[in-house]
């Protein structure tokens, strides 16, 4: 039943893994779906972001059109 919740998922990982995020690059953020639990922030170009570091967060930065530029965690 656990397979079943993954369903329709860009990348299932409920944790920042660069190894499976990676793919997101080179998409466009509003055909991408992640875990709600999933920490996440998208980051536009020129905006401002805190400098805390969590791990498990993952940060999607994005060009002026909503396309994947980069990932990166923490």
């Amino acid at each position: 039943m656990a397979a079943c919740t993954d369903y329709g998922l860009t990348v299932a990982a409920t944790r920042c893994d660069l190894s499976q995020h990676q793919q997101l690059v080179g998409m466009n953020i509003g055909e991408v779906y992640l875990p709600p639990q999933l920490h996440r922030r998208e980051i536009n170009p020129g905006q401002l972001v805190t400098m805390e570091y969590q791990p498990g967060r993952l940060n999607i930065f994005l060009d002026p059109k909503g396309w994947i530029t980069k990932v990166t965690c923490g």
